[in-house]
C-alpha cells in the first residue's frame, strides 16, 4: 500500500491539530524503537505520529484509519521489553502522551485517569489520600497507567500477595478500533458479576481497544516492613520460594532476589559491601503497625528455617534503599556495559528450582554466541525466573542481535511449556505466537484471533502483535 505521508498528516492534522502530528524522520525513528536490542528495519517505521488529547480525538483518528485502511499502533512510553512497543508495520503512531487527566474522588472510593498518566505521579498523586497504587514496574518514573493495564502486569509484587492491576479496575472508557467509544464498568466500589467488557479489555496489550480513561478503587495504604537475608548461593532462595508456596506461608508483596554475580555488582554500585553469595529482599505488608510487625517477624523465622548466613529486619530506611537499589543497579551493569537479552519463565511453584537451572542451562549453552555470561535476578518469589545472557560488548551485528533474541525466545517458551508457565508481567503476544499455540490447544489461538476480528474487522490495531512477528 502506498500511502501519500503529507496527505495522510494533513487529515490527521484536522483531527487532533497540526502540533499534534509529527513526521520528521527523527521523531519516527525514536517512536519506532524500544529496548529490543537490534536495529529498525524500514517497513516498522512509522509514517506519523499523532498525540490526541482526549477520547472524541483518539476516535477520529481510528475511524480515518478504517477508512483509508491505514495500521495504528498504540504507544504509551515504550517501556516494554518484548517488542510490544515496537510497531510491527508502517503506520500511524498513536501517542496517549497528552491524555493525563486525573480525577480522584475519596467520597466514591476511586479515582479516573488519563493512559498517559505516568505511574510515579500517579503514586504521588494518591499519595494525600493514603491510598496505595498496585503496580510497580521497574520503570516508574516513566511507565504509564494505560500501558500497565494494557498488559495487567502488577510487576515487581508477587500476585499471590498484591494480585493484578486489573482486579482493581472498577470501568474502562476505551475506543474501539473501529472508532466506537464504549464506557464499560461501574460507578460502585462493587465489580460487576458475570459477562462484562471490561474483564476482556484489561490485558488485551491494545488488540482489541484504546484506553481512554480507567477507573480503579482506592486502596488503603499498607504499613510495610522489610527484610533482607543472605545466602551462600542462589539454590537456598529458590529452596526457600517453594517452600513458601508448600507450606502456604503468606507471601511477601514483594520478593526479590539477586544472584552470587548480581549481588556483587549491584552491592558495589551502591556502596555496600559486596555479598559472598546471593541475596533475597522481602517487603512485608499489613493493614496495621502491630499487625505488620507480627508478620514480618514470622516470615523472618520462616527464612531462617532454610538458615541463611544472615537474615534481619531492617529499620533503618537509608538502608534499605541502598539494598533496595542493588537490585535496579544490577540490571542498570548489564545494560549499560554490554549486550543484555532476557527471559522471563514463569514456571509452577513446586518446580521453581528445575525451571531455573534449564533457563541457565539454556543462557550458558547459546549457540547463537558461544560463552555469554549468565546473571538472574528478579522477582523470584512471584514465582519468576529472570535469566539474562550477558555479552560484554555493544559491537554486535543487528543479525546477531536478532539471532539471540530469537534463540533466547524459544528457549524460554520451551522452559514455559514444560513446566506451566506463561508470561506473568510481560505480556504474552508480539513475539510469543508459537509459545501460545505450543502452550495451549489450537483452540486458545483461533479464540484470540475471532475475539480480535470481531471488534477489529480491518485489523487496523497493533497489527503485527497477534501475528507472531519476529
Amino acid at each position: 500500500m502506498t500511502i501519500d505521508t503529507k496527505r495522510l498528516c494533513r487529515e490527521l492534522a484536522k483531527i487532533v491539530g497540526a502540533d499534534n502530528v509529527l513526521d520528521d524522520k527523527p521523531t519516527s525513528l525514536v517512536y519506532a524503537k524500544d529496548v529490543m536490542p537490534y536495529d529498525l528495519e524500514p517497513q516498522n517505521i512509522p509514517y506519523a505520529v499523532v498525540r490526541p488529547a482526549n477520547t472524541a480525538e483518539v476516535s477520529g483518528v481510528l475511524r480515518y484509519a478504517n477508512q483509508h485502511g491505514v495500521p495504528v499502533h498504540i504507544h504509551g512510553s515504550g517501556t516494554s521489553l518484548v517488542g510490544l512497543a515496537r510497531p510491527k508495520t508502517n503506520c500511524i503512531v498513536l501517542d496517549t502522551g497528552r491524555m493525563m487527566e486525573l480525577r480522584i474522588f475519596p467520597e466514591r472510593g476511586y479515582f479516573e485517569v488519563g493512559p498517559g498518566f505516568h505511574i510515579g505521579k500517579l503514586r504521588k498523586a494518591l499519595a494525600p489520600y493514603k491510598s496505595l497504587l498496585p503496580v510497580f514496574p521497574g520503570s516508574e518514573p516513566v511507565a504509564t497507567i494505560g500501558g500497565t493495564i494494557s498488559v495487567n502486569t502488577s510487576a515487581h509484587a508477587v500476585d499471590a500477595a498484591l494480585g493484578k492491576p486489573g482486579d482493581y479496575v472498577l470501568g474502562l472508557e476505551v475506543v474501539l478500533p473501529t472508532g466506537e467509544i464504549v464506557q464499560t464498568g461501574t460507578e460502585s466500589t462493587r465489580k460487576p458479576a458475570g459477562i462484562e467488557p471490561t474483564k476482556f479489555l484489561i490485558g488485551s496489550e491494545g488488540l482489541l481497544c484504546v484506553i481512554t480513561m480507567v477507573r480503579m478503587r482506592l486502596i488503603p495504604l499498607p504499613y510495610f516492613q522489610n527484610i533482607v537475608a543472605f545466602y551462600e548461593n542462589s539454590d537456598a532462595i529458590l529452596d526457600t520460594v517453594m517452600e513458601m508456596y508448600r507450606q502456604n506461608v503468606p507471601p511477601p508483596m514483594f520478593f526479590e532476589f539477586l544472584d552470587e554475580k548480581a549481588a556483587k555488582v549491584g552491592f558495589e554500585a551502591v556502596g555496600l559491601s559486596p555479598p559472598t553469595g546471593a541475596v533475597a529482599m522481602v517487603t512485608m505488608h499489613a493493614s496495621g503497625p502491630a499487625g505488620c510487625l507480627e508478620k514480618t517477624e514470622n516470615f523472618l523465622a520462616f527464612l531462617k528455617q532454610a538458615n541463611p548466613m544472615e537474615a534481619r529486619i531492617v529499620e533503618d530506611g537509608a538502608e534499605w534503599n541502598k539494598i533496595w537499589s542493588s537490585r535496579a543497579e544490577a540490571g542498570n551493569y548489564i545494560y549499560r556495559l554490554g549486550s543484555t537479552f532476557g527471559s522471563e519463565i514463569t514456571p509452577r511453584a513446586d518446580q521453581l528450582k528445575a525451571a531455573y537451572y534449564d533457563a541457565r542451562t539454556a543462557i550458558l549453552q547459546l549457540e547463537s554466541y558461544k560463552n555469554p555470561e549468565f546473571y538472574s535476578f528478579g522477582h523470584i518469589g512471584a514465582p519468576t525466573v529472570h535469566a539474562y545472557a550477558f555479552i560484554p560488548t555493544k559491537d554486535l551485528s543487528n543479525d546477531v542481535k536478532k539471532a539471540v533474541v530469537k534463540e533466547v525466545r524459544e528457549k524460554t517458551e520451551e522452559i514455559n511449556v514444560k513446566y506451566g508457565g506463561c508470561g506473568g508481567e510481560w505480556g504474552i503476544t508480539a513475539q510469543r505466537v508459537s509459545f501460545l499455540k505450543k502452550r495451549y490447544p489450537e483452540s486458545y489461538y483461533e479464540l484470540l484471533t475471532k475475539f480480535k476480528k470481531a471488534l477489529d474487522p480491518q485489523n487496523i490495531l497493533n497489527r503485527g502483535n497477534l501475528e507472531g512477528w519476529t
